[in-house]
């Protein structure tokens, strides 16, 4: 039977009207890149640096950061004029990162927040140690106050399931670092040991797990990575313009994309190949979701120009509500097979084209809201059956 949740009401145990259609049975992983053998071949203490234990507690949710400091060989021209290394790790830090306000850095030192691994306080006066890791906490600039409703919808002692809103980042990075789910969460739970079990872009909403202990994440990460999860989302496009592939869509069976997927660095779009390219090509497809069209509707012309549809993609074609269930997990999968299909996600700012950068508009999120998430609690062997309560602006 369905896992109880012990600690908490569930806030959506139920599908919402969106659709009455069964969850997928299929598992599904979300697994990022594998590293390349490079990456692999760095020293011990960078690659496993997320095992270690940091010297300095979190602060209002956020980790230390942790740097080694350069060889001399590896330090930039300019920051060894004489072929010698900077006098200070305080000299080092200023000149790397903050030489229009060496403030910044001196504040961290004279109040104990630079440390090496073992605790030891440094201050402003501790020479440069080559190869030595250091902990500070990074200054935050400012950031936009991004949505922060996040519903408990499953909880126990090991696990937490959240339902995640449009925009919010699963963790920190790049510009975002207190505007995270994640940094939100400790602070809101109390409990600095969270940490995501997958992950969700910053557009897409939906079911999100977080382990609450150490001793849970690796049970939950490797069910992860065993593919023993099923997932479904919902996402609101137009209709697919081969009527073949409509109609598939369409049936009980649903469609079959395949596709070859990869992650270029530095670009934001990733590079695909269609089934019918990776034939021609000698490529094996790597991706694969079914997708379903569980209703058609007629947008208003104001929907079409409220979501910026591309008018000869759109014009006198329906849009869907669709549901998609990945078998497989590579970046972006969703949002590419529909793309793929001549059918971009309504609000999407990197497919077709990737769209100049431009404020968040909270009226027209993308609509892709990660729906369902089913598997067997690796730790209690309870069925574990998670529904978002969140519907798409879209469909409504």
């Amino acid at each position: 039977m369905p896992a109880q949740n012990t600690a908490r009401p569930h806030s959506s145990a139920q599908p919402n009207s969106q659709s009455s259609s069964l969850p997928n049975s299929q598992p599904d992983t979300q697994q990022g890149i594998q590293p390349s053998a490079t990456q692999q071949a760095k020293p011990a203490r960078r690659t496993h640096r997320r095992l270690l234990t940091p010297p300095l507690a979190q602060k209002n949710g956020i980790d230390p950061i942790q740097l080694i400091l350069p060889l001399v060989e590896e330090l930039p021209a300019e920051l060894t004029p004489n072929s010698t290394a900077p006098a200070t790790i305080a000299d080092y830090l200023i000149a790397r990162f903050y030489p229009n306000d060496p403030q910044i850095i001196h504040a961290r030192f004279n109040t104990g927040e630079v440390r090496l691994d073992d605790g030891t306080i440094l201050t402003s006066d501790s020479p440069y140690m080559p190869g030595e890791r250091i902990w500070y906490f990074r200054e935050l600039a400012d950031e936009p106050q991004l949505p922060s409703d996040m519903p408990v919808l499953y909880e126990d002692e090991h696990v937490l399931a959240i339902d995640k809103p449009h925009f919010l980042p699963t963790t920190p990075r790049g510009s975002y670092i207190a505007q995270t789910a994640l940094t939100k969460l400790r602070v809101r739970e109390q409990n600095p040991l969270l940490i995501p079990i997958h992950r969700l872009d910053r557009p897409t909403a939906g079911v999100l797990l977080f382990a609450k202990t150490v001793e849970a994440r690796r049970p939950f990460q490797m069910m992860f990575q065993h593919r023993q999860v099923s997932k479904t989302y919902r996402a609101v496009a137009p209709v697919p313009a081969d009527p073949a592939a409509a109609e598939q869509a369409l049936s009980a069976e649903g469609l079959q994309v395949r596709s070859h997927i990869q992650k270029i660095r530095d670009q934001l779009q990733v590079q695909q190949l269609s089934e019918q390219e990776c034939a021609v090509q000698g490529v094996e497809p790597n991706t694969l979701t079914t997708v379903k069209i569980l209703r058609t509707f007629t947008p208003s012309a104001q929907a079409v120009e409220g979501w910026r549809a591309e008018p000869n993609l759109n014009e006198k074609r329906e849009w869907a509500l669709y549901n998609l269930a990945p078998h497989t997990g590579k970046t972006h999968q969703l949002r590419a097979h529909l793309n793929l299909l001549g059918s971009p996600i309504l609000g999407d700012v990197l497919y077709p084209w990737v769209l100049p950068d431009a404020p968040d508009r909270p009226e027209y999120p993308l609509q892709l809201l990660a729906y369902s998430l089913h598997f067997e609690h690796p730790i209690t062997g309870e069925r574990v059956d998670l529904y978002s309560g969140r519907s798409l602006a879209a469909a409504a």
